[in-house]
């Protein structure tokens, strides 16, 4: 349900994969540590990130829009994360494991909900700072443990690619870049864009961004520009979007957010900032209960 240059989506639950198949520790070949970025650009972004240690730890995130039937459509965001696992010598990495878990009951659509289902993720670093993989999260839902299901979702089998952004990415004079970039933010954090017309189109521009409003503690959003034209190599965006929320004490509120994405093309990559800000409202009066921002956020990407 797109809406002014954003997809607004309710969340799940984070999940955590961590631990499993880790291969034992075995030395990485030189030069494929650091920071990736990007996902997968179909019907929706997807977004994933990873970070890599020079002895072949792994860490890696993805913020993924799941299709539900009957009851919640392609309204939900699946947030994984991978955590304490290691690549092999050839850089790779693979595991399917199980879940249970309990819906922050304030979540919108899916609070207070048990669900239950599977994550497989695999990856493999390769020389010149890029990653691929597949990532695939399927999930049930019911309102009481062990219960009948009131909707069961999928992502598919998504097939990702991300990059590690040189540090000049975005620098020098302008070029036109037709293709899809992908780079990361300074909050670690994905960037993903698809570029059309030969170079005259940004057709969408996204990332994830973490930001301290109450709902999103520990949740990744998810913010995409569409259909922003290149002038003179720049080009700009803003939207704004709103999430209810019900938190501990059972006050209802509205968080509206306001966001602003900036950004230019050197002559290879591009580069840009990011800023968003929100504003905490009571449902029952309007009155202004709280806000949070993201301050400046820089970001880089290439192709």
């Amino acid at each position: 349900m797109p809406r002014a240059h954003r997809i607004a989506r309710a969340v799940a639950p984070l999940l955590i994969l961590g631990g499993l198949l880790a291969a034992p520790a075995t030395a990485l070949a030189p030069g494929r540590s650091g920071l990736y970025g990007g996902g997968s650009v179909s019907d929706y972004l997807h977004f994933v990130s990873l970070r890599v240690l020079p002895g072949g730890a792994l860490t890696a995130h993805a913020t993924l829009v799941t299709r539900c039937a009957p009851r919640f459509g392609d309204q939900l965001t699946e947030s994984i994360s991978v955590r304490d696992v290691r690549l092999d010598a050839a850089g790779r990495y693979s595991a399917t494991t199980s879940f249970t878990d309990r819906v922050d009951p304030g979540v919108p659509l899916t609070g207070g909900m048990f669900a239950q289902g599977t994550i497989s993720f695999s990856v493999r670093v390769l020389a010149g700072g890029l990653a691929r993989g597949t990532v695939r999260v399927r999930t049930g839902y019911s309102r009481s443990e062990g219960g009948p299901e009131v909707s069961r979702c999928d992502t598919g089998s998504i097939s990702w690619t991300a990059r590690r952004p040189s540090p000049d990415a975005g620098a020098g004079t302008s070029s036109r870049q037709p293709g899809t970039h992908r780079g990361t933010t300074d909050q670690d954090e994905p960037f993903l864009m698809r570029v059309t017309r030969g170079g005259r189109l940004v057709r969408r521009a996204g990332l994830t961004v973490r930001v301290d409003c109450r709902s999103a503690i520990g949740l990744p959003l998810d913010v995409v520009a569409q259909r922003v034209r290149v002038r003179r190599g720049r080009f700009g965006a803003a939207g704004g979007f709103e999430r209810p929320y019900t938190d501990p004490n059972g006050r209802q509120v509205v968080e509206r957010y306001r966001w602003e994405l900036r950004g230019r093309f050197g002559r290879r990559g591009a580069r840009g900032t990011f800023e968003l800000t929100g504003v905490v409202r009571r449902r029952s009066d309007g009155r202004k209960v709280g806000s949070c921002a993201t301050g400046e956020i820089a970001w880089r990407a290439a192709r």
